[in-house]
């Protein structure tokens, strides 16, 4: 993982590197091969529980490689969300786990929206990342144009550093299913959009990368 300086969090951060921390995901997985479900989420909540970072990642990463994501019920997520105070943590809680039971129509669209009234910027970034995992294939995500700029539409004007990075990568997650809804998006709010989200998105849409 990155230096605990790239990503301030109240929680204890261990320091543990993340292709080590997804070794021991894997170790785990394997020796709980055929656990239930339900003692696989008491522990995933045992680590949550422990509010160090390294613990909750690998709470939500057991989660999603065992497959149990999709068989979790939405009254679970408090619990399971933990701490979200740091962008690693957003994303990743809200790829894994939020994204793809939204994804999969567990959480509602309601649900998602309710974040973009939140005072807390984590929550409105959280709005946006749960959008990736609608379009990442490596996550399963098929295009969703509609729930995507359904999230991007409301936060044109939120100009924080951690919302614009998130919308940028909204569109760009979106380019591979829709490129002339993002392209449209761009041109109809080319007067409010942070000039970082026109200059990332504008060039993937013209060359593949961000930059």
């Amino acid at each position: 993982m990155k230096s605990v300086s790239m990503y301030p969090t109240s929680m204890k951060v261990m320091g543990v590197a993340n292709p080590l921390l997804k070794k021991v995901t894997k170790e785990i997985h394997d020796r709980l091969r055929n656990a239930s479900d339900s003692v696989i989420i008491s522990l995933a909540n045992a680590l949550v529980a422990e509010k160090i970072l390294e613990c909750q990642m690998l709470a939500w990463m057991l989660l999603e490689k065992t497959g149990i994501v999709s068989r979790l019920d939405p009254g679970e997520l408090h619990n399971l969300e933990g701490v979200l105070d740091n962008w690693v943590s957003v994303d990743t809680y809200g790829t894994l786990i939020l994204g793809a039971l939204w994804r999969n129509h567990k959480v509602s669209d309601a649900d998602i929206i309710r974040l973009l009234n939140s005072e807390s910027v984590w929550h409105r970034r959280l709005a946006l990342v749960a959008t990736v995992a609608l379009n990442l294939k490596s996550r399963g995500g098929m295009g969703d144009t509609g729930r995507t700029l359904m999230i991007c539409n409301a936060l044109v004007e939120d100009h924080h550093d951690m919302v614009v990075k998130a919308l940028s990568w909204a569109l760009r997650s979106l380019i591979r299913w829709d490129k002339d809804a993002v392209s449209g998006f761009l041109l109809k709010h080319e007067m409010k959009l942070h000039k970082r989200v026109l200059r990332e998105v504008s060039h993937k849409l013209e060359f593949g990368t961000k930059n």
